[in-house]
């Protein structure tokens, strides 16, 4: 089971070296992302699903501490990590009560580093074993009363009895249901897509039981859940405001809805490892509403996720269908013709996601949304292919076929994945110019490093060169097959043992000209570059 992980530090250079040098894969993480400050974090956290954070403490605008106190607010499930150059009591006190897996001083060891990590990854999987799990005597005891609530549930949601309004009452207090007429509610359909894997019966009641037992703890909070399974087989789960949220902007729980969702889709594969999909209704009004709340519910699963996997709908954002308008993303200049033209392949490929999110969150894949993308991007490729004094059939091969074979695309992801295979071909077909184009691109950024060895980091070189960090990154390593990173270090070594054996420069010294605001991280790198300390160092060659 892989994690992912987060590293933050106002340091851009030791944040660099964190995330790019120590063999993260080895204690289970298989992504490592990066920000520079807490906002920049807050950032990451939204976009991608983090299982530990570590963080340095001290931090303009935004300090370790109330980074942590954010994300224990709304992913209290994240392990963090402090590190920090401050041993001070109060601080330690302060991580303790925001629930911090540990705290550690800088320099730290790569190992001690590493092992705090792995502590974290176990912590948390053994959080969601216990959740997800269950034992069997107290599935046992519990059991009767849960179905009691599913079979309540399901006969409303399919209509099949209207109890009186003073039969109900009883009934919601005879099975500790925390509901009343008149409250708002949100419905949430569950589909697990693993369909590959066969389950018999008793084990797809352990999945569904887990499977809802995560949901609890993610949605229970805020909201009470009840839930039961569909004639379908989609878990069916009724969502209510607790008290204290019942007067929340319904923007903002639209918002935390959808953030919970993507996190249970998350917790369900990492977890149970299953894929599912997600849809949340509009808000309704039970018991009167909720009946045609799952019907519309059930039509719109199947409109728009059918037999797609691991997708997250929400009919709240769901625009109608109105009058036709243009796809914005796809005529907003810098428009997908001209990046492709300029061979601007990371922004086209950025430009290209934008347009198909807004095909699939503001038009659902409407058809003749996508026969627009579709004929505006081979319109555009067939011009540039011709232009470069080629044909299409031998540019881009059988997808030169597609329109003129009769089967047009039917979804989103088809469009998808004929767009990034096209591109591709034409991507390939200029290569050679590109190759020259890089290679000066790699010189400017040697000659930079050279000029500004102090001061050089992936931000300021990308601005010498004005192109975008990731994309910069990305050609370098493909021309020279070595990170940025890693190129910085081996300069900023060689350079140190050079100034070791020829310069009369104290150690400390030498580090600040690297670049190294503390020596000590300099020593510990390069006693890990050479295995010598920079005295040890200096001692060998008799300096």
């Amino acid at each position: 089971m892989m994690h992912s992980l987060l590293i933050i530090d106002d340091q851009t250079v030791l944040a660099d070296d964190l995330a790019d040098m120590l063999p993260w894969d080895t204690v289970g993480i298989d992504t490592v992302h990066k920000a520079y400050s807490g906002r920049e974090a807050l950032e990451v956290m939204r976009e991608h699903s983090i299982d530990v954070v570590v963080t340095d403490i001290r931090m303009p605008g935004m300090s370790g501490l109330e980074l942590i106190g954010e994300i224990k607010k709304n992913w209290k499930h994240t392990k963090c990590i402090l590190l920090t150059g401050y041993a001070d009591f109060e601080y330690t006190k302060q991580a303790l009560q925001l629930k911090s897996s540990d705290y550690l001083l800088k320099p730290v060891a790569d190992e001690e580093l590493m092992e705090a990590v792995r502590k974290a990854i176990g912590d948390l999987e053994q959080e969601w074993q216990e959740i997800a799990s269950t034992q069997r005597a107290m599935y046992a005891l519990r059991e009767q009363l849960p179905k009691l609530r599913e079979y309540m549930l399901l006969d409303l949601i399919t209509g099949k009895t209207t109890p009186s309004a003073s039969l109900l009452a009883k009934r919601l207090d005879m099975y500790e249901i925390p509901l009343r007429e008149g409250d708002g509610c949100h419905m949430m359909l569950l589909r697990i897509d693993d369909t590959s894997q066969r389950y018999d019966g008793d084990s797809e009641a352990l999945l569904d039981y887990a499977l809802t037992n995560i949901a609890q703890e993610l949605f229970g909070d805020r909201m009470h859940l009840w839930h039961c399974k569909d004639m379908n087989g989609y878990i069916v789960c009724l969502l209510t405001p607790k008290q204290a949220e019942a007067a929340l902007d319904p923007a903002e729980l639209e918002s935390w809805l959808e953030t919970q969702a993507a996190l249970l889709q998350h917790a369900a594969k990492s977890y149970l490892r299953v894929g599912i999909s997600v849809l949340t209704s509009n808000r309704g009004q039970f018991p009167g509403e909720i009946s045609s709340l799952y019907q519309s519910s059930l039509a719109s699963f199947r409109h728009f996720i059918g037999r797609d996997t691991e997708l997250f709908v929400s009919l709240a954002k769901a625009p109608t269908r109105g009058e036709p308008q243009l796809l914005s993303e796809l005529h907003r200049p810098p428009t997908l013709s001209s990046m492709l033209e300029i061979g601007n392949w990371e922004a086209a490929d950025e430009k290209l996601e934008a347009i198909l999110r807004e095909l699939e969150n503001e038009w659902h894949g409407s058809q003749e949304y996508i026969l627009e993308v579709y004929l505006m991007l081979a319109g555009t490729i067939a011009a540039l292919i011709h232009k470069n004094k080629k044909w299409l059939a031998d540019t881009i091969g059988s997808d030169f076929y597609t329109a003129p074979s009769g089967q047009p695309l039917a979804t989103v992801e088809e469009l998808r994945s004929w767009s990034q295979r096209v591109i591709a071909s034409y991507r390939k077909s200029v290569s050679s110019g590109d190759k020259d184009s890089r290679s000066s691109i790699v010189r400017q950024v040697q000659d930079f490093i050279a000029r500004n060895l102090d001061s050089a980091s992936l931000h300021t070189i990308s601005a010498s060169v004005y192109l975008n960090p990731s994309y910069l990154s990305k050609i370098y390593k493909l021309e020279t097959g070595e990170g940025i990173s890693e190129y910085m270090l081996r300069i900023r070594m060689e350079k140190a043992s050079t100034l070791l054996a020829q310069s009369p420069e104290k150690i400390y010294e030498i580090s600040v000209m690297l670049g190294y605001q503390k020596p000590s991280y300099f020593i510990q790198l390069f006693k890990k570059h050479y295995g010598l300390t920079p005295q040890e160092y200096r001692n060998k060659l008799g300096v």
